[in-house]
């Protein structure tokens, strides 16, 4: 062979081999972090499968309702207990630090793609009331949130002055 055909073959061979290195370095990196599990709200509880996406709110454990509409800005959740289960939430103060966080884009709500197979029973479960659905996410060091899976266990007991949802 000459050197053309060989300079040729290296120009078409480098994109590729760019192309492979960023996708093992994102696959890498989305396989990296600690998973918890969260208890979720419906989204909508009319429109609660778009597609075959669940569409979901994070009901983060010792968050305080309406946080943000009363001034309280965050922008990164600290969990706090043994994963995978949450004991409850924090807001992040300036300063402090947070060994497992969640960045604010990441913690209001989320997505979970759901075969069509399987559509039809998580949506009932969403419905039922008497259910608290539980995703399990993936938190990478960065605080970004990747959701895996999603199950279903009785609901517990609402604390006083909060009150549930409308089904």
């Amino acid at each position: 062979m000459n050197r053309a055909v060989l300079l040729r073959l290296a120009a078409l061979a480098l994109p590729l081999v760019g192309l492979g290195a960023l996708w093992l370095t994102t696959d890498r990196a989305s396989r990296q972090g600690t998973e918890w599990d969260v208890p979720i709200e419906g989204y909508d509880p009319r429109d609660l499968l778009q597609g075959h996406y669940v569409q979901f709110q994070y009901d983060w454990p010792g968050l305080q309702d309406g946080q943000e509409d009363r001034g309280i800005r965050y922008d990164t959740l600290c969990l706090v207990g043994a994963a995978p289960r949450l004991d409850r939430v924090t807001v992040k103060l300036p300063g402090q630090t947070c060994p497992d966080m969640v960045r604010d884009d990441d913690s209001v709500e989320g997505r979970l793609y759901a075969s069509q197979a399987e559509a039809e029973r998580l949506q009932k479960q969403l419905w039922d009331r008497t259910l608290q659905g539980v995703i399990r996410i993936r938190v990478r060091n960065d605080g970004h949130v990747t959701p895996l899976r999603l199950t279903f266990r009785p609901r517990p007991p609402e604390p006083q002055g909060r009150a549930s949802p409308a089904p």
